[in-house]
């Protein structure tokens, strides 16, 4: 995929070293956002969850990256699979709640139901397909590891691509912790200026700051500090619509310190005025730096 003209100019910008003017549109428009969606948002890894989403044979819960969809499904202790959250028929979602527990997935647009593995069980309106094995839902590969569920939502098979390393920094297993929390925030922000506010604000995420911060692919980040930890999950939906979820954890024997709503919507609230009328917000060549470096190979391989 081509980038757009408003990424490229960004790109060349930042290449001649002078100051950086990005074009209001790089935080407005479909076309850029498409081309992020493509060449950034699905870029290994990304930590969804602390591993106790899935403590029980049959949970499952939603992964959403902008107009992507992934559904993480556990069949047994052993098994565990990230699958794309279109059904084969007509890409209708096979899962629109955002988790429970089940023994199948169903689409309720023309009733094909699948197992929790991904196998087509059931094509409603398709009776004469009497070998539905070789029907799945494509799944990503996966791993669980220190405690955290993790993604790579680069490529789909009808077989799991193997996992490959995560190249993270070394953080504290949390195999054993607890979640204390989950929330999820809602801004009418472009992504950048959230990330940027996100991941340079850990007190937002933990009360009283970090000692260890680790980002999993551009759009997952955990800190911890004494016992504590906070994942953040960073979920672009539109080019003028950003989520993001806050998975605050304790391993045992430590109290996590209490959650602020309140202090985490002012913030957000301050920053949205400050960003009416100036998209950019704060965000620095540093950040620029790291967003052309993530998209630049892209334009190698056109």
């Amino acid at each position: 995929m081509e980038l757009p003209e408003q990424i490229t100019a960004l790109g060349a910008q930042v290449e001649a070293g002078g100051a950086i003017t990005p074009d209001p549109e790089l935080f407005e428009t479909y076309e850029v956002f498409a081309a992020e969606l493509t060449n950034l948002f699905v870029k290994p890894w990304l930590a969804a969850d602390h591993t106790s989403r899935l403590s029980a044979d049959g949970d499952y819960f939603r992964v959403d990256i902008g107009g992507r969809s992934v559904v993480i499904a556990r069949e047994a202790e052993d098994k565990v699979h990230a699958m794309r959250n279109a059904c084969l028929h007509a890409g209708y979602r096979v899962c629109e709640e955002e988790e429970g527990r089940s023994d199948h997935l169903f689409c309720r647009y023309h009733g094909w139901d699948y197992a929790i593995d991904g196998r087509l069980t059931d094509p409603e309106l398709r009776p004469e397909e009497k070998d539905r094995s070789r029907f799945r839902l494509p799944r990503y590969a996966m791993r669980m590891w220190k405690g955290l569920i993790f993604i790579d939502p680069s490529v789909a098979a009808p077989n799991a691509p193997e996992a490959q390393p995560i190249d993270a920094g070394d953080f504290p297993d949390l195999a054993d912790a607890a979640v204390v929390s989950r929330k999820r925030y809602q801004t009418t922000w472009n992504w950048k200026p959230l990330r940027h506010l996100l991941w340079a604000s850990d007190e937002l995420a933990l009360p009283g700051g970090s000692e260890t911060q680790t980002e999993f692919g551009p759009l997952s980040r955990l800190v911890t500090r004494n016992g504590e930890a906070a994942l953040v999950r960073l979920i672009p939906r539109y080019a003028g619509h950003s989520d993001f979820e806050l998975v605050r954890i304790a391993r045992p024997g430590h109290t996590a310190a209490a959650d602020d709503d309140r202090r985490i919507e002012e913030v957000l609230r301050a920053e949205g005025e400050k960003l009416e009328g100036a998209p950019a917000g704060n965000l620095d060549r540093a950040f620029y730096e790291w967003y052309w470096a993530a998209l630049k190979p892209a334009v190698a391989a056109v």
